[in-house]
């Protein structure tokens, strides 16, 4: 008796492994094709899966990506950028109040990602029965869009990247790496894509076409970024917050 390979699973397991999050994707006891037939998952979307771990430039940026973000996470959960920025110049109030419309704005974002049981909440589940596959390029896929919009075209061009930009000037060590994060290629890979409308939600999360560059993220790394760049507004609007007040 010859037991049929798990295709659709190793191909996510390769994928997972290189542009996932720990514990992310499906485990290797865990029989994929045995559960959803090869017809259920367009073979294209393996193709592309296949493309992005063929694709030294995506592989090497994706790392480069990776690692800022790591280095940015202990320094984000203290005060070191709230003080950084404090430090600056005060900015005009129109200039707080774009700061303060794209917090509110990312938070509502973040908002539409709801869960029940653990599986996506939508406004239309008493009206309309869809499937998870629907479900979640509609709740979970449409939040993170939203988000990285906001965070990475909105929020781009105005007072927090110019202030992130003042403070990496003044050589503010969390200041320097958070403008390396935002000027990386990845990031600007993704944020060129974001501009012209140019994603489609996939298996493992989005697709972001930047002309011939490729970038092929999962939903698990996309909330990971997001987390980083939430924290990044809140200690930005609570630093100028403080100079509004005084």
């Amino acid at each position: 008796m010859t037991t049929e390979k798990d295709i659709i699973g190793d191909t996510l397991r390769n994928f997972y492994a290189v542009f996932g999050m720990p514990d992310e994707g499906p485990s290797e006891e865990f029989d994929v094709t045995a559960l959803i037939s090869a017809g259920h998952v367009p073979e294209r979307e393996l193709q592309l899966l296949d493309s992005a771990l063929d694709n030294q430039e995506l592989r090497t940026d994706f790392t480069k990506c990776h690692g800022i973000l790591e280095s940015l996470a202990t320094r984000l959960t203290t005060e070191e950028l709230l003080q950084e920025l404090s430090e600056l110049s005060p900015i005009q109030d129109c200039e707080f109040d774009q700061l303060h419309n794209g917090v509110q704005w990312f938070s509502l974002a973040a908002s539409l990602d709801q869960r029940h049981n653990g599986l996506p909440v939508t406004p239309f589940d008493n009206d309309v029965e869809l499937s998870l596959p629907e479900k979640i390029q509609m709740a979970v896929a449409g939040s993170l869009v939203f988000r990285l919009y906001i965070a990475l075209c909105y929020m781009r061009e105005g007072v927090l990247y110019n202030m992130i930009s003042q403070g990496a000037h003044d050589c503010k060590p969390c200041c320097s790496q958070v403008k390396k994060l935002l000027n990386s290629d990845y990031i600007r890979h993704l944020r060129n894509a974001l501009s012209h409308s140019s994603f489609s939600s996939c298996i493992v999360g989005l697709v972001f076409r930047d002309e011939d560059y490729t970038i092929v993220a999962t939903s698990g790394f996309l909330e990971w970024l997001c987390t980083w760049l939430m924290l990044i507004q809140l200690q930005s609007l609570a630093a100028v917050a403080n100079d509004v007040d005084k």
